[in-house]
């Protein structure tokens, strides 16, 4: 007798071949039986799909377990459970009495939740290798950018800092499926304790060598979390090197900012006190004012200007009428009052 052991989604394809196969729906404590054919029968548990037979199908599917199950009488090594007694050595010899609740629904479901936590532990083998091999390349970038964090500009910097954040995306992904995957080898083998235990102990000896191996599958989990911190802080140390840097540029280029803009307020100013000067000479009198006078109108003129072009650059903006630009535009046309009043009253002296 064997048990065969497929994918869920691979159903349609084992009735197809099964010749002679009827439907026989069935529910029991933990599977249900779906079809029956000469010599078997075919049940389903959780997310898998199993062929109960006394003798070799003709599949072109392949099973993802397959469990030789023989009948024999024990010779002194084997260990008793709730229906007789059993062993172990590759294939499963059990010594009892053919029951249906036993071998059409107790054995496939043990034996189901087993398969799924050895193809899990497998798989994560595997994911292991991959994540071992990454997180070796990713903590070796990881040292050479901290190394040259005092060294580097700010664009390689950050250039650096974004292929580490890819690498730690990308390393991320692959842990959070391999983390996954533990947890599901948790609850197979969380389901096939209890089963077994309900079994009087049947295959513990299997449980017990899957939690082993689920014990350092949860070694490398807490191995690659601790990498992943690592890196975030890293990364958080890099990220407040470069604030730095820029704010350092930032502060680097507002001092040239405010240097050109003194530098073009002065020529404004220049600007705007020679031309009103040559306006002013060619409409009115200036000649006949006193120097002081005249000078501190100009003075006065072109700084009153030069402030009220900041203020209605704000006006423009805001579109709010401020009171800084209303007292700005009476001393303006004050001033421009006494421009053309003085020099007229002091001709007539």
């Amino acid at each position: 007798m064997e048990y065969l052991l497929f994918a869920g989604r691979e159903l349609e394809d084992v009735l197809s071949e099964l010749k002679g196969a009827k439907p026989a729906f069935k529910r029991h404590r933990y599977v249900e039986i779906l079809a029956q054919f000469e010599g078997g029968v075919v049940g389903k548990y959780g997310d898998f799909v199993f062929l109960f037979t006394d003798r070799e199908p003709s599949l072109t599917t392949e099973p993802l377990e397959r469990v030789v199950v023989e009948i024999s009488e024990d010779d002194g090594s084997y260990k008793p459970f709730r229906f007789g007694k059993y062993r172990y050595d590759g294939k499963l010899l059990i010594d009892v009495e053919f029951t249906e609740d036993f071998l059409h629904d107790y054995l496939p479901a043990l034996l189901s939740e087993i398969a799924k936590a050895k193809i899990l532990i497998k798989e994560c083998n595997m994911r292991v290798s991959y994540l071992a091999d990454r997180e070796t390349k990713i903590v070796h970038e990881v040292t050479k950018l901290s190394e040259e964090t005092k060294t580097l500009s700010p664009e390689r910097l950050e250039e650096l800092s974004f292929e580490v954040s890819s690498m730690r995306a990308e390393f991320f992904s692959s842990y959070m499926h391999f983390k996954d995957a533990v947890e599901e080898i948790f609850s197979a083998i969380s389901g096939a304790e209890k089963i077994s235990n309900f079994l009087g102990g049947m295959l513990e000896e299997k449980i017990r060598e899957m939690k082993l191996e689920l014990e350092r599958m949860k070694y490398y989990e807490s191995s690659f979390e601790q990498t992943l911190s690592g890196v975030r802080d890293a990364l958080d140390v890099v990220h407040l090197r470069l604030e730095m840097l820029r704010g350092k540029e930032n502060l680097e280029l507002q001092k040239r900012t405010s240097a050109l803009q003194a530098a073009a307020a002065i020529i404004e100013f220049v600007a705007v006190y020679y031309y009103t000067l040559k306006i002013w000479e060619t409409f009115l009198p200036v000649k006949k004012v006193p120097t002081t006078i005249s000078f501190s109108l100009l003075v006065a003129f072109t700084t009153v200007v030069v402030i009220l072009t900041d203020a209605l650059g704000e006006y423009i903006k805001d579109r709010r009428v401020t009171v800084k630009f209303t007292l700005l535009s009476a001393l303006l046309l004050a001033i421009l009052v006494l421009m053309a009043y003085l020099p007229i009253l002091f001709s007539k002296a």
